[in-house]
């Protein structure tokens, strides 16, 4: 977050912790003198378990190569453009793989319905009004892709029928 500096002595902290005071260990109860710099929207102790968690899944990250993850993320998007353009299914992700995300988002009637059908089968999706969002893991198999598109695609036909 960025305020700028001749703000923040005019800026009341809202859900910040004790890290945010003058004096953050002097613990005291009574009164919070916020701090006069940019610490005054700091918060308080962080999630310490969480924060070792993080700390893994970037030591992960960096040994299999961000430029690695990107690529296995295209190669599973294009399966997935693939698969959706095998049944007509409209996309509105760029079809150019170097132009998209790790995001696949696919029209859908219900889509309520389909995210619903899906999580039910293990299968996790998310939806927004008239699309379902695909985000494949780098970790996916090619099997778990595959199992996923069947029930995806089968699920989007089946609330299309509905319509």
């Amino acid at each position: 977050m960025y305020v700028r500096p001749e703000l923040l002595a005019r800026t009341q902290p809202q859900g910040t912790g004790w890290f945010a005071t003058q004096d953050p260990f002097s613990f005291t109860l009574e009164r919070l003198d916020w701090a006069a710099d940019a610490r005054r929207l700091e918060t308080g102790t962080w999630a310490v378990p969480a924060h070792y968690a993080a700390l893994a899944g970037l030591d992960l990250i960096l040994e299999v190569g961000v430029a690695n993850i990107q690529q296995r993320l295209r190669e599973l998007t294009n399966v997935i453009v693939d698969r959706c353009n095998d049944a007509s299914v409209e996309i509105f992700t760029p079809r150019e793989s170097l132009q998209r995300c790790g995001i696949v988002t696919l029209a859908s009637h219900h889509p309520e319905q389909v995210e619903a059908a899906l999580h039910a089968a293990g299968v996790i999706v998310d939806s927004r009004p008239g699309r379902v969002r695909l985000s494949p893991h780098w970790c996916v198999t090619e099997a778990e892709l595959d199992r996923g598109m069947d029930l995806v695609l089968q699920h989007l036909a089946a609330a299309a029928q509905a319509r």
